[in-house]
């Protein structure tokens, strides 16, 4: 552990307010935690809603973020799968590891449940971490990057979250498929994807890897749909500029019934509406987006189309180690995916550039 007492970390002050501070570094109070001397910390698209006010964080002068590689610096007394120096990722959440939820893979809901940069656990964004539970928090890093190993930071939230809710889709259609659903294979299964950040281009790699082929990805900002274009998007809609072109592939390409499923990835109530409107009666909504906002559709309007959807956070924890096969099967297609690599000193200059839509993934780099 180091001897310095005292530690940068950025910190929330109001809507559109975050400052970099020096803050006390954290202690071990429980036998089961883990400090965390940071790599890497991430800025999410779900920080976005913190930053702009839509969410409330924790208390003023919480510590944000929920994403970070780091080292093991200090472990408590109940720790065994861990040794000082270890290479680690955090899942975004924390979780007991022993509570209904848990023991059934429902981790998003444990009783105990907190994410970090919330009311009760700061966050990431700082050069030291306290891990609750951590033996349910932390992952070891494989030896065998061969990528930059700052990559490894999308296994803290975005990736798995992607995959949750490729995964949802694949389970669902698995269920239709067994009831005589006339699909004989996923591939011909029609998606839409609303919202193309980081955690979209996500879970556009997983729809391709799983060998969906027919899917349709929207969003306002062109240099994510062209990054959708590049990763094979079947087709690409800036719904700001063609704002009829859903419509029209659907009345030409569906013959006016509707995508079997959407991939919701904004959680605005927009996008919510634009996913009920362009699924086909009895589809699948799976929704990833953090929802901020009431629902734009009512319960009758549900019933009468019979949407199947589903909504919540990732129960990322379970679904950790599958999510990583594929993560590392896919990794080399991300080069290039972190595009603004900044000093924690920056924090206020990224949140903006992020919030503006000029950078794509951001990355507080403490390796320097």
């Amino acid at each position: 552990m180091t001897d310095q007492k005292t530690m940068k970390a950025v910190v929330f002050r109001g809507p559109f307010q975050i400052e970099v501070e020096n803050k006390p570094i954290p202690t071990i109070t429980e036998p089961d935690q883990i400090i965390v001397k940071v790599l890497y910390s991430g800025l999410c698209g779900s920080d976005m809603h913190t930053y702009r006010g839509n969410v409330a964080p924790g208390p003023v002068g919480t510590t944000v973020g929920h994403e970070m590689i780091g080292i093991v610096s200090e472990i408590g007394s109940k720790i065994t799968n861990f040794k000082l120096g270890d290479k680690v990722i955090a899942n975004f959440s924390i979780q007991c590891g022993e509570c209904f939820y848990c023991k059934y893979g429902y981790t998003g809901q444990c009783i105990k449940t907190n994410t970090f940069g919330k009311k009760g656990l700061d966050g990431c964004q700082a050069e030291y971490v306290l891990v609750p539970y951590a033996e349910n928090v932390l992952k070891k890093i494989p030896n065998n990057q061969q990528v930059d190993g700052s990559v490894y930071l999308l296994m803290a939230d975005i990736f798995t979250t992607g995959y949750y809710g490729v995964k949802k889709i694949l389970d669902f259609f698995k269920i239709e498929q067994a009831q005589g659903y006339p699909i004989q294979e996923f591939k011909d299964i029609s998606i839409c994807q609303i919202g193309a950040g980081p955690v979209g281009l996500c879970g556009l790699r997983i729809l391709k890897h799983f060998g969906f082929k027919k899917i349709v990805v929207i969003d306002s900002i062109p240099s994510r749909l062209e990054e959708a274009d590049k990763l094979g998007a079947y087709k690409t809609i800036n719904f700001e500029t063609q704002p009829n072109e859903l419509k029209n592939f659907i009345n030409t390409e569906l013959k006016g019934l509707g995508f079997d499923a959407i991939l919701e990835v904004v959680g605005a109530p927009s996008a919510l509406r634009t996913a009920y409107d362009a699924v086909r009666s009895n589809g699948f909504i799976s929704s990833l987006g953090m929802g901020h906002g009431q629902l734009p559709f009512n319960a009758l309007e549900l019933y009468l189309k019979n949407i199947n959807l589903s909504v919540g956070r990732c129960h990322a924890w379970a679904l950790f180690n599958e999510s990583m096969e594929i993560f590392e099967q896919l990794k080399n297609t991300f080069d290039g995916f972190i595009d603004y690599k900044t000093s924690i000193d920056n924090a206020k200059e990224a949140f903006k550039l992020f919030d503006e839509h000029k950078v794509n993934k951001v990355v507080f780099d403490f390796t320097k």
